[in-house]
């Protein structure tokens, strides 16, 4: 089983979906998606306890309480089950899906790769990098169930970067508003990664959609807001543009690396809850110390 996921997560990295698979060989690298892709207003943090980024298509921000990043295990324990899932063994405490949510449950690098259909987590393109070195390191995710469909077609851009259809696995694609969690071990990260490089790699790889950078010396975290434009699209059905909003907290403990992503997916009509649930996420994440 797992040469066969092997297998089809090498097939992926050949044609990413929602993701422009070019953007590997356009950025040249770790150093070139570095250079190629951080055009960002960046700010150094120390005393802020609420800290915000919004998106520049949206006047809603999204925000991180420095003060409460990390807990200690007896009050950790101390928190309701209802509301709370306490991951011990991953480090982390994370939220309980609100109505309208599903878990993914237990899940590992490798899984980002495997869904069909479906935009996939711009963490697979660290993959460039690490190779198969990430791929036992788990990963949970909360998904809204109800997708935005995005069709391509001839003309459509993401990024800038033109789109051909006919290369596609899929040219129709299921888009998911979701929060992913990946807790990477410090051990397997090595040396090549950390937490700056970590944030800088994962904006870098947005290719030039950084809006805004902040990160805090003193309390080891950085927060990051991107912008991915999918141009000349069908929507629904109907054609469109959509600029998916998305932002990574970067935090860490003595043995892990925490990378919180959220994608938010705007949609004509869409319940104002989808975006505060994924804020009631962000505010529940805790690093456990």
């Amino acid at each position: 089983m797992d040469s066969e996921k092997k297998h089809q997560k090498s097939s992926r990295q050949a044609a990413i979906i929602g993701l422009v698979g070019t953007i590997l060989t356009v950025c040249g690298g770790l150093s070139g998606a570095l250079i190629g892709g951080i055009a960002t207003l960046y700010k150094v943090e120390r005393e802020a306890q609420q800290i915000a980024i919004a998106a520049p298509q949206s006047d809603r921000p999204l925000s991180v309480d420095t003060y409460q990043i990390t807990i200690s295990s007896s009050e950790a324990a101390k928190l309701d089950p209802s509301k709370y899932l306490l991951l011990q063994d991953l480090g982390f405490v994370m939220s309980q899906p609100n109505t309208g949510w599903s878990d993914g449950g237990q899940m590992k690098y490798l899984d980002l790769f495997l869904e069909e259909g479906t935009n996939l987590s711009p963490l697979i393109l660290f993959s460039t990098w690490i190779k198969d070195a990430w791929n036992d390191q788990p990963v949970r995710r909360l998904r809204y169930t109800e997708p935005v469909t995005v069709q391509f077609i001839e003309g459509s851009t993401e990024n800038g970067v033109p789109v051909d259809p006919t290369r596609l696995i899929y040219d129709t694609i299921a888009f998911y508003s979701q929060i992913t969690t990946l807790a990477l071990s410090k051990a397997v990260a090595g040396p090549d990664f950390t937490l700056y490089g970590l944030a800088l790699a994962w904006g870098g790889l947005h290719q030039g959609g950084v809006n805004e950078l902040i990160a805090n010396p003193d309390s080891q975290y950085v927060f990051e807001q991107v912008s991915w434009e999918l141009k000349g699209i069908r929507v629904d059905g109907r054609q469109a543009d959509l600029t998916l909003q998305r932002w990574a907290l970067f935090a860490e403990s003595s043995e892990r690396y925490y990378i919180v992503e959220v994608q938010y997916v705007p949609a004509t009509g869409q319940s104002i809850q989808v975006w505060d649930d994924l804020q009631a996420y962000m505010d529940a994440f805790r690093v456990i110390h």
